[in-house]
């Protein structure tokens, strides 16, 4: 039925019920009935209307039907049948009246086009292009459709060529940079709600911050003042984009050369960081982004998520985001807040002051009168730079993984045994790589006797007459507990080892490169942590893995560490990774230590003092632990090595060591007491060896043993 006559009689019924209801009361008789003759008259005529338009069209359509079937005739010399005047089950009664009744019609068919038959062969030359598209045509509609929008600049040739110079390369989503500097990048989306984009700006300024906004096209021409507002604080602009499932590189080309085009024309702004709104980020966006020269910024924790929406506070939400077990945010590590997402408008501002002050503010060092913005020369604290500021700093960008071929040559590990070495050869050659420790010996291994610890040297101190101790630190952790131990030996001037589980730190390699780039020698810890030794429920000790599964572990502990720290020399030309490895729990097993020499480890490290820091129940605790280790008869114990370690656990380990580091600061050259911390890697140089000295093995003999 015609819009037109839809329209009138849907008016028409309308008026008349409005009618109807206004005088009402003054058809009601005495009697209680009910006089309806002049509304069923209206409704009569106003059928009988809707009638007559429905015969028009169906008239119409029919006239045109056959002005098409003519046209065919005359084209193709076939005949088509007649169409009827009326459709079948159209009754022409229905449109005729007698006084006020209205006769029984049928209802009026939905109107559809009509296909007519149309046969290739017979259609001529001359109306081809008209009436069926040739197979020319149908690929020129594939090629174009959709219709891309493109830059005034730039047009689909100019594309197409970049999408075939780049050669298929897909642009990696970038969810972390790969920077040592202390530094955390917030990138924020949304502008459609003006007052969230003004409280995020006054959050960033109220904590000194820098971020990077991205907006899209259409928030360039839609919210104006709010993007000016951001240029206004500082703050840095770049583009987001929002490609549709169905566009092609070459439509994600257009989106953002058109939006980069605009952003600089109407913002000055010229950037090579694109963000994809939201979703997942499709090949053809990576391909897009690559053959535009781009870079593609993703998101390492995005902050808002859809539940999160009608959320009251900031509260709430971080422990959805972060999870019981991320103590804190990582070095490097891009956090996306949407501002317009919550139906709170200031909550985007308030989430991410509070995730500064939960998970970033506790990675700097507070400790006493060293307190991070009290103390000037307190740096442990991480800035809140943009990501295209951290990019800026190349001195502090690296490439992980470390391509191979610029892993050091020095890095190659060769076996120190033989896989078929005899045990007694085994005993002979750890008796020159093993640095003990005291608690470690027949009753915590497996394969070894109480003969062979008699050949082991298990004081757990190098061999040195100069009055120097060694920092080890063990295992792994956040920001928030590794940045502390950093800040304290940079505060002192010492170095460390540390000794790290690699499982883990693929998660935040950032951290474990920038260890090394302060001056710390770096060794294996395993990569599950699986000991060589443990004891059964039968308090038998027995081997966690097998011979295989234990090589593979140490293996892939290796090959971690060298993707993060392949390519990092000493000044002498001497790598930082070491070859040293450190058993977990400390045991060991003539499997375990038989895989560690095959695989080139050069050094089974322990040490003299395990202070249990994991478990210290005070600050007190650990000073005194740590002292113990120290001092003997009063005087510095010479070449002590001391296990710590580097987890939240071990939350007093930084404090205790700035204590003691500051209070031997104090005293004079010449004082028996005085220490300075070693480089382990100074020491153990491949040549040193741990094998019991001549005037040692005579002094264990000459023992009064007082047991049989």
């Amino acid at each position: 039925m015609d819009h037109k006559y839809r329209h009138k009689a849907a008016l028409i019924a309308a008026i008349l019920f409005l009618q109807g209801a206004c005088f009402m009361p003054s058809l009601v008789s005495a009697a209680g009935s009910v006089d309806t003759s002049q509304e069923e008259a209206a409704v009569r005529k106003a059928e009988r209307e809707l009638l007559v338009a429905q015969n028009n069209l169906i008239e119409a359509q029919r006239a045109l039907i056959a002005k098409q079937q003519l046209a065919l005739q005359q084209a193709t010399g076939k005949t088509y049948p007649e169409i009827s005047s009326l459709p079948s089950n159209y009754s022409s009664a229905a449109a005729s009246s007698d006084g006020n009744k209205i006769r029984p019609y049928a209802t009026a068919p939905v109107i559809r086009p009509v296909e007519l038959p149309i046969e290739t062969e017979s259609v001529p030359e001359s109306l081809k292009p008209t009436i069926l598209p040739g197979k020319q045509a149908v690929q020129n509609e594939a090629a174009t459709s959709p219709v891309v929008k493109m830059p005034k600049t730039v047009n689909m040739a100019d594309i197409q060529q970049m999408i075939a110079e780049n050669h298929g390369v897909l642009a990696r989503e970038e969810k972390d940079i790969y920077t040592t500097e202390a530094a955390i990048p917030f990138t924020f989306t949304g502008f459609s709600r003006r007052e969230s984009v003004d409280a995020v700006l006054d959050a960033l300024q109220a904590v000194n911050g820098r971020a990077t906004f991205f907006v899209t096209e259409g928030e360039m021409r839609k919210n104006e003042a709010a993007v000016r507002d951001v240029l206004r604080d500082g703050q840095e602009l770049a583009l987001c984009i929002y490609p549709k499932p169905t566009e092609s590189v070459a439509d994600v080309c257009a989106d953002i050369i058109r939006g980069k085009e605009l952003l600089k024309t109407k913002y000055g702004v010229d950037t090579q960081l694109v963000k994809q709104f939201s979703g997942v980020v499709r090949k053809e966006t990576q391909e897009a982004v690559a053959a535009t020269g781009n870079r593609l910024i993703g998101t390492r924790i995005n902050a808002v998520q859809s539940r999160h929406k009608d959320y009251p506070s900031a509260e709430k939400i971080l422990p959805e985001i972060f999870g019981a077990n991320t103590l804190s945010a990582t070095r490097g590590g891009i956090i996306n807040i949407r501002m317009d997402w919550y139906t709170k408008p200031d909550l985007a501002a308030e989430l991410f002051l509070y995730i500064k002050r939960k998970k970033i503010d506790n990675i700097a060092y507070n400790a006493f009168g060293d307190v991070s913005g009290v103390n000037p020369a307190n740096d442990s604290a991480y800035a809140l730079r943009s990501v295209g500021d951290i990019l800026a700093d190349t001195a502090h960008l690296w490439t992980y993984p470390v391509p191979k071929d610029r892993y050091l040559p020095q890095l190659q590990r060769h076996p120190l045994i033989a896989p078929n070495i005899s045990h007694e050869a085994l005993v002979d050659v750890l008796a020159k790589r093993y640095i003990g420790e005291h608690t470690v010996k027949e009753d915590r291994t497996v394969g070894f006797e109480a003969k062979d610890f008699e050949k082991l040297d298990l004081t757990g101190n190098v061999k040195t007459d100069e009055p120097v101790i060694f920092l080890t630190f063990d295992d792994w952790g956040y920001d928030n507990s590794i940045n502390k131990l950093l800040y304290v030996l940079r505060k002192h001037n010492v170095p460390a080892t540390f000794f790290v589980l690699t499982h883990n730190m693929p998660d935040n390699p950032n951290l474990l490169r920038a260890i090394a780039m302060e001056g710390h020698d770096i060794g294996s810890h395993t990569n599950l942590h699986k000991p060589m030794s443990t004891e059964n429920e039968h308090k038998k000790q027995v081997p966690t893995e097998s011979y295989e599964e234990y090589y593979t572990d140490v293996k892939t502990s290796y090959e971690r560490l060298e993707s993060v720290l392949g390519d990092l020399k000493w000044q002498d030309g001497s790598p930082v990774l070491t070859k040293m490895m450190r058993p977990p729990t400390l045991a060991i097993s003539d499997m375990g230590t038989r895989v560690i020499l095959e695989n080139g480890f050069e050094y089974i490290v322990n040490g003299h003092t395990s202070t249990e820091d994991y478990a210290a129940p005070d600050l007190e605790t650990e000073i005194k632990r740590i002292r113990d280790g120290l001092y003997y008869r009063g005087k510095v114990r010479k070449g002590a090595i001391f296990v710590m370690h580097m987890t939240a656990t071990a939350k007093y380990t930084a404090t205790a060591l700035d204590i003691i580091l500051t209070e031997n600061e104090k005293k004079a050259d010449g004082d028996p007491t005085k220490f300075r911390v070693g480089q382990l890697s100074q020491y153990l140089n491949g040549g040193y060896s741990q094998a019991k000295t001549e005037k040692q093995l005579r002094h264990e003999r000459r023992k009064i043993k007082w047991w049989s």
